[in-house]
C-alpha cells in the first residue's frame, strides 16, 4: 500500500505537519523546557516520559522505548495502516493525497459499491432476526453470551428456509449469499445458523460464518465463499472489534473459532481474533505484529491444536524482528478459549496465558522430543531438524540466543562442524554491532549531530574507506551520510522516516532523543568534525594493525597495499 503515495509527497506532509498537534489532540501534552510530555499512552506509567520534539518532529518514549512520526503515531496509536495514517494526515492539512498513478486510487466501481450495500442489508437482517427468535437468543445465553456482546459483533440469525434474503439477486450471488444451481435456481446458503459478520479494517461486512445451533445439522461451521469482497486468506475475524474497543493493545490472542473470540469478549479479554477456517499465514501475522509485537496463540492441548500450533511456528519465523513475541498455549485436553473461560473465568484464563510457551521454547520442546540427543546420531538429527527453522529467523540476537541454547541443550559448545550444520559460518555474527548505552562514541555522537542537522554531512564526503574498518556501528553512519547526500536538503524527520521499517529504526530514534552537551551551531559543527578526525584515526590504527600483521606473518604485500602502507606511515610521521 505505502509505494502508492509518492516519496516526494509523504516527505512534504511531514514537513507540514506539525506533530505536536496531532498528538496533543489525543494524548493531552505539556511543555517542559524545549520538548513536551506526557505520560505514555503505550505503557502504563505514573511519571511521564513520554516526549515529543517541535524541532525534530517525532515522539520518544524513555520508558518503553517506542517511537517514530507523525505517521508512526497514528499508525501506533489510531492502529491505522499507512496509507490511511498518511490520508488522515494530508485531510487534517487540507491537501489532497497523489497516488503513483497520478491521481488518488480508483473509486470502487459501482458493482463494488453496491456488494458492499447489499452485504450491510443481509447484515441487518439477521440481526433483527436473531431478536426475533426465541431458540437463538437462548443458544446464545446458555453459551454466556449477553446482547451487548451479540450487538459489538453484530451476531444474527439466518433463519430456516430457502429464500428469506431479499436484494438483488445478482449482487446476492456475486458475494455469496445465495447458490445458483444449473437450472438456474437460486436459494440461501445460510440457514438455521448464528451468523457472524466477517467485517475489513474500516468496518464494512465483506462475508460471513455461520455456525449450527442444532448439534445434527452439518457443518458446524460455515464460511461464505472467496468473492470480489472477501479473501480469507487476507482477512483476520474480530481485527476491527479489537481495534473500535482497545486504544492501549498489550498482547492479542489468536483463536482458532469465532465464539472463542466472542466468548473471550464477554469475559474481559477484548484483544482476541480469529483465522477464518484456514492456518494463518504469515501476511496475517505480519499485520498482527504490526498492531501489537506481542501475540499469544492459544489452542486446544489434543492433536490438532498442536499441528495448527506448528503451522502457525512456522508462518511466525520470519517475522520475529527486534522487540517482536510470539508465545503457545496450549489449553487442558478438551478445552477451548470458549469453554475454559466461560468454567473458570477471566482470571484462571490470565493464569494459563502466564505459562504460556515461549516461540523458541515450543520449536527446542518439539524437536527435542523427536530426536534422542543422547546420542551422536540423534544430536546431528536434532541439528539438521532445527536447521531450516533456524535459518527463516531476520533477527540476529534471537540467533545467537538459539545458539546459545542449543549448547545449553546439547551440553558442549557449539563447534565448526555444529554452525555447518545449522547453516551458520560463525557463532556470534551480527549485521550490526548495538553501540553501548552508558557513554558517547564518535559513531554514536555523528549520528545524534547528523540526526540535529543533517546539512553537517555536506561538509565531508562519502566516508566510505571507513566500512572496511572494525568500528561498531560504522555502518549505519555510512548509510545516513549516503541518504543525506543523495538528498542535500532532507530534513530531521524526512532521514528518521527513510528508515521505516528497518532494523536500525528503534535505535536511531532513541539516538535523535538524547541530547549531548551542544551550546549552538558553532560547537556543533566543530563536534561534528571531532567525531570524523576520531574516526579516521581508528581507522588508519586498525588498517595499519592489518598490514603490520600480514607482514610479520611472511605474507607478500599487494602493490596497492604496498602505497597504502606507505602513505598511511608517512602520514603519521
Amino acid at each position: 500500500m505505502s509505494g502508492r503515495v509518492p516519496r516526494s509527497f509523504i516527505d512534504d506532509l511531514l514537513n507540514r505537519v506539525d506533530i505536536v498537534e496531532v498528538i496533543d489532540s489525543r494524548v493531552p501534552l505539556k511543555k517542559k523546557g524545549r520538548e513536551y510530555w506526557a505520560c505514555c499512552p503505550f505503557h502504563g506509567e505514573k511519571t511521564a516520559s513520554f516526549s515529543v520534539s517541535a524541532s525534530k518532529q517525532f515522539y520518544h518514549c524513555f520508558g518503553c522505548q517506542k517511537s517514530g512520526n507523525a505517521v508512526g503515531f497514528l499508525m501506533d496509536y489510531d492502529h491505522m495502516e499507512f496509507v490511511e495514517a498518511i490520508e488522515s494526515l494530508a485531510q487534517g492539512l487540507g491537501i489532497e493525497v497523489p497516488y503513483e498513478q497520478g491521481s488518488a486510487p480508483a473509486k470502487p466501481a459501482q458493482g463494488l459499491d453496491a456488494m458492499y450495500h447489499s452485504m450491510e442489508q443481509s447484515s441487518s437482517f439477521f440481526q433483527a432476526q436473531l431478536k426475533q427468535n426465541p431458540e437463538a437468543i437462548e443458544y446464545l445465553k446458555n453459551r454466556g453470551i449477553s446482547g451487548q456482546t451479540a450487538k459489538t459483533f453484530g451476531i444474527g440469525y439466518a433463519p430456516p428456509g430457502w429464500n428469506n434474503l431479499s436484494g438483488e439477486p445478482k449482487l446476492l450471488i456475486e458475494t455469496g449469499m445465495l447458490i445458483q444451481k444449473e437450472a438456474g435456481k437460486q436459494y440461501d446458503r445460510f440457514r438455521h445458523r448464528l451468523m457472524f459478520p466477517i467485517r475489513d479494517r474500516r468496518g464494512r461486512t465483506i462475508a460471513f460464518g455461520g455456525r449450527v445451533i442444532n448439534p445434527e445439522d452439518n457443518p458446524k461451521y460455515l464460511n461464505s465463499p472467496e468473492s470480489p469482497l472477501f479473501h480469507k486468506s487476507d482477512e483476520i475475524y474480530g481485527l476491527y472489534e479489537l481495534k473500535k474497543a482497545v486504544t492501549n493493545i498489550d498482547c492479542i490472542f489468536i483463536t482458532e473459532g469465532y465464539m472463542d473470540v466472542v466468548a473471550l469478549a464477554e469475559h474481559g479479554v477484548k484483544t482476541a481474533v480469529a483465522t477464518l477456517g484456514t492456518a494463518i499465514n504469515n501476511r496475517q501475522i505480519e499485520s498482527l505484529f504490526r498492531v501489537c509485537k506481542n501475540l499469544v496463540f492459544c489452542f486446544d492441548g489434543d492433536a490438532a491444536g498442536k499441528k495448527a500450533a506448528w503451522r502457525s511456528l512456522e508462518q511466525c519465523l520470519a517475522s520475529l524482528k527486534e522487540g517482536r513475541l510470539a508465545r503457545f498455549l496450549f489449553l487442558p485436553e478438551g478445552q477451548d478459549p470458549d469453554s475454559y473461560i466461560g468454567e473458570f473465568g477471566e482470571s484462571a484464563f490470565n493464569n494459563q496465558v502466564e505459562q504460556a510457551s515461549t516461540l523458541t521454547d515450543y520449536l527446542f520442546e518439539t524437536l527435542l522430543n523427536e530426536c534422542n540427543i543422547r546420542s551422536l546420531e540423534g544430536r546431528a538429527q536434532f541439528l539438521d531438524r532445527l536447521r531450516p527453522y533456524f535459518a527463516q529467523i531476520p533477527l540476529q540476537s534471537l540467533k545467537d540466543q538459539i545458539l546459545a541454547e542449543v549448547e545449553n541443550r546439547l551440553g558442549q559448545k557449539i563447534d565448526g562442524r555444529m554452525l555447518r550444520l545449522l547453516g551458520e559460518d560463525k557463532p556470534g555474527k551480527t549485521a550490526l554491532r548495538r553501540l553501548p548505552e552508558q557513554h558517547w562514541t564518535p559513531t554514536r555522537l555523528a549520528i545524534n549531530l547528523l540526526l540535529k542537522k543533517p546539512a553537517l554531512a555536506l561538509t565531508t564526503g562519502n566516508q566510505h574507506e571507513l566500512a572496511e574498518s572494525n568500528i561498531p556501528g560504522i555502518d549505519l553512519l555510512l548509510s545516513i551520510l549516503d541518504r543525506i547526500h543523495d538528498d542535500p536538503e532532507i530534513s530531521t524527520q524526512n532521514l528518521l522516516d527513510r528508515f521505516r521499517g528497518d532494523d536500525n529504526e528503534a535505535h536511531l530514534y532513541k539516538l535523535a532523543a538524547m541530547e549531548p552537551p551542544i551550546e549552538n551551531d558553532e560547537s556543533l559543527e566543530r563536534m561534528f568534525g571531532d567525531c570524523l578526525q576520531s574516526l579516521q584515526k581508528q581507522y588508519i590504527d586498525h588498517r595499519q594493525k592489518l598490514l603490520i600483521s600480514k607482514l610479520q606473518s611472511g605474507e607478500a604485500l599487494t602493490e596497492a597495499e604496498k602505497r597504502e602502507h606507505k602513505k598511511l606511515f608517512t602520514n603519521q610521521s
